[in-house]
């Protein structure tokens, strides 16, 4: 039996979106690649850095777009009537450290590999990153970020189409000893990359506490408790969102701050997969560090809550995800 072992990036790549189109055949993924974005695709989920090819589908220049560099934490969804879409976010300002807004890219033909245009910059005194999207069954769409003031809090908005945004409303802060551990204190809290998952009749939105460069970044939980998941009020109404107190995958087995999550199902659409990123060393300082591409299938409970386990480390053998044609 075919098997392959994390990381499956031999480089530098954090934040990782992967989805499968079943139209195409191929796996997609994007993650943070400083100035442009660059589509990954691959047959096989553990070959996607290794073994197909990638295509930049946009450079940031500055005066073309208003966009100047630091794209983080790339996504593509559709869009009700098949479009694709990618959410991802970038400074406004030439100069290093400047505020950041959420941008859209459209796919201009049905194949991700195709061309693609700027759409716009939907809020632009918004200062937000991580952007993720929903389609509720009737088809309406709903946005969720990392909004910045006070440290990074989840906000929900519903779409109005996939590049005009709504109001946002904040519905997670850090407040558990695991979000906010060191090197974080106080106002410098944060909850980001967040990403929907629906199973089994439940609707979560799993995101990562304290900071991406930190031995402790974690994944936690949200989970929706309203009962129309096609009403922007309802969706978008704090009241109905619940916060789990304790993480579901943190530091193990030689990973370090695995965290910024994104899920996708396998081939044949019997398993829910996990792509996240963690560091091969220990990080005790507020520096950067490499951050890997990892994947491992997601388990449920029977209540249908999601169970991660532990990162799956750099030796045990992985079975791919089921569906895969390895002929």
């Amino acid at each position: 039996m075919k098997t392959f072992k994390n990381p499956v990036s031999p480089f530098d790549a954090p934040d990782p979106f992967m989805t499968y189109d079943s139209g195409t055949g191929y796996y997609y993924a994007l993650f943070t690649r400083g100035r442009v974005l660059e589509l990954f695709r691959a047959k096989h989920a553990a070959e996607i850095c290794t073994g197909g090819d990638s295509k930049v589908i946009y450079r940031a220049d500055g005066p073309r777009d208003g966009i100047w560099g630091d794209i983080w934490a790339p996504e593509m969804h559709r869009a009700p009537d098949g479009t694709w879409y990618i959410y991802t976010s970038g400074r406004i300002a030439e100069q290093r450290g400047a505020s950041k807004r959420i941008f859209v890219m459209e796919a201009l033909s049905p194949d991700p590999f195709g061309e693609w245009r700027f759409k716009g910059i939907p809020t632009p005194d918004a200062a937000s990153i991580d952007p993720t999207v929903y389609t509720a069954e009737n088809g309406q769409q709903f946005l969720c970020c990392a909004k910045e003031g006070n440290g990074l809090a989840l906000a929900i908005c519903p779409l109005l189409d996939p590049w005009t945004f709504g109001p946002y409303v904040v519905i997670s802060r850090a407040k558990y000893p695991w979000e906010t551990v060191p090197p974080y204190t106080g106002d410098s809290t944060i909850n980001e990359g967040p990403f929907f998952v629906e199973e089994r009749g439940r609707l979560f939105i799993i995101y990562s506490g304290n900071g991406c460069w930190s031995d402790h970044y974690s994944l936690g939980v949200l989970e929706y408790r309203g009962d129309d998941r096609g009403d922007p009020a309802k969706m978008c109404d704090p009241a109905n969102w619940f916060k789990h107190e304790k993480p579901i995958l943190e530091m193990a087995n030689g990973v370090y701050g695995p965290g910024h999550a994104s899920f996708f199902r396998s081939p044949d659409k019997t398993e829910l997969w996990c792509a996240y990123h963690g560091m091969k060393e220990p990080n005790k300082t507020v520096t950067y560090a490499p951050r890997f591409f990892h994947i491992q299938k997601v388990d449920f409970d029977e209540s249908g809550f999601p169970v991660m386990g532990e990162p799956a480390g750099y030796e045990k053998e992985l079975v791919p995800p089921s569906g895969e044609d390895w002929e």
